[in-house]
């Protein structure tokens, strides 16, 4: 997979995802950094799986793909410890044995 497949695919699951969640409420910050948390594990989870190693220069293009797309999307409304704590809960969620199975649920709880 190259940078601007990733980045094509990335950006279509935050947006397919924000715009699931705001047909149900309002996002929230809080919405905002479980979805890309959620979608950044996701990507890298199946970085790791094709390559059995997440290379720094790939973590960081994961998250930078994110907020570049958040940056558009949100125009500045997301702080920069948001995007930290994107991160943080992104590989929180990477540590997690079921983390398939609840990357799953998770995105069935938005997506009817």
């Amino acid at each position: 997979m190259n940078t601007s497949n990733i980045a094509q695919l990335i950006q279509k699951d935050l947006e397919t995802l924000l715009y699931y969640k705001s047909k149900k409420d309002k996002i929230s910050v809080n919405n905002a950094i479980e979805i890309a948390s959620y979608v950044a594990a996701n990507f890298l989870r199946i970085i790791f799986a094709k390559n059995k190693e997440i290379k720094p220069e790939e973590l960081n293009g994961v998250f930078g793909i994110i907020s570049n797309i958040y940056n558009d999307i949100f125009q500045n409304q997301l702080q920069p410890a948001d995007y930290e704590m994107i991160s943080t809960k992104a590989l929180e969620l990477l540590n997690d044995t079921d983390f398939d199975q609840n990357c799953k649920a998770f995105f069935k709880s938005i997506i009817p």
